[in-house]
């Protein structure tokens, strides 16, 4: 069996907001194949910093930002329209962000506008989306505030987007204010709703979450604080049961940054990825939507920026950022991991699946 994912890359300079300045070594978005537990590259477009993808298999779109300060002498990053016909993307449309390091894109559920988190700034964008998929404008949402942390809080750094479809709601959690800021839509028209927001301890730093799939629960992973959060959903209120912590006793959360949370399909395990100490943490769903620790493993390289559990759900893939190598894990019966191999590819940053 063929499964087919994007991956999206550094390709120049950046400037983290760790203060650290990364050299991309990627090339722009990559098409590969997993296939007989084994991954291949068959096609590369170039795309400046396509550090996030999102994809419409429908439309058969990807949409990529350019995580920039910068981007075709404006301010602020962009936003890269693409489509694709026999795994050959072709770009449409460019548009930037208003706001700086655009680092998270989603398509809303309704499939009416793309959602950007723009972190250095910490501003939202909206593009709406015509019938064909193509980006027809721009709305802006600039949150405030600071945190508690004297170089990561200094103001807000919205970091993601994700969507409560039932509600219209959309979540963004914002490392730089400890806060998960709420949005409304209808449509194509998105409006802050501040009665849903929350916030979490000081100095935690929200990175991004991830609902069940009855929607029932929602998990928050916290990039300084390393722990992940479990919140009972109450028709878009957060009523927070509890809290695990990422790294083991003895390590020294000074020392790592949470990165990604993904469920497995069928809803049973949790995984969270560890940035320093470079490792996974797999959790189980408990029946009251608790996680327990099962068990802590490397994640075959360093600076698991990003990773993505295959469809059939048999399959984890990391993208390890600064070893320039995608690790392949097979999800066991259990929720152990397996590991089975790496394929190098430059500073992988986002891997995404469809269906081709």
């Amino acid at each position: 069996m063929k499964e087919y994912f994007w991956v999206g890359t550094y390709t120049e300079p950046i400037l983290f907001g760790t203060g650290e300045v990364f050299q991309g070594k990627g090339k722009g978005i990559y098409l590969c194949v997993l296939e007989d537990e084994k991954i291949r590259v068959l096609e590369q477009t170039e795309c400046r910093n396509p550090s996030f993808l999102c994809v419409d298999a429908g439309k058969k779109k990807v949409y990529a930002v350019n995580e920039m300060k910068e981007y075709k002498g404006a301010f602020g990053g962009g936003a890269t329209q693409l489509s694709y016909a026999g795994g050959v993307l072709s770009p449409e449309r460019e548009m930037g962000t208003g706001a700086t390091d655009p680092c998270h894109i989603e398509i809303a559920p309704n499939g009416r506008f793309l959602s950007v988190a723009n972190f250095a700034s910490g501003a939202v964008t909206v593009f709406p989306l015509d019938e064909d998929g193509s980006i027809t404008g721009r709305q802006l949402f600039q949150h405030e505030g600071s945190g508690i942390h004297p170089i990561r809080q200094r103001g807000p750094h919205a970091h993601a987007t994700v969507f409560l479809e039932q509600e219209n709601l959309m979540f963004v959690p914002d490392l730089g204010i400890d806060a998960v800021k709420a949005y409304r839509y209808e449509g194509s028209t998105v409006t802050p709703a501040p009665e849903f927001d929350f916030f979490v301890e000081p100095g935690s730093g929200p990175r991004s979450g991830v609902f069940s799939s009855d929607f029932q629960y929602f998990y928050l992973i916290h990039e300084i604080g390393s722990q992940v959060s479990c919140y009972a959903n109450d028709h878009g209120k957060m009523t927070r049961i509890g809290l695990v912590d990422t790294l083991p006793e003895d390590v020294e959360k000074s020392t790592n940054i949470c990165s990604d949370l993904h469920l497995t399909p069928d809803g049973r395990y949790l995984y969270a990825s560890n940035r320093g100490h470079d490792s996974l943490c797999c959790y189980r769903v408990e029946a009251d939507g608790t996680l327990t620790l099962l068990h802590r493993i490397p994640c075959g390289g360093r600076t698991p920026r990003n990773f993505a559990i295959d469809p059939t759900g048999k399959y984890l893939l990391v993208g390890n950022q600064d070893s320039d190598t995608i690790a392949l894990f097979a999800i066991e019966a259990d929720g152990n991991l397996t590991a089975l191999g790496l394929t190098e590819l430059g500073s992988p940053v986002c891997i995404r699946f469809f269906e081709p």
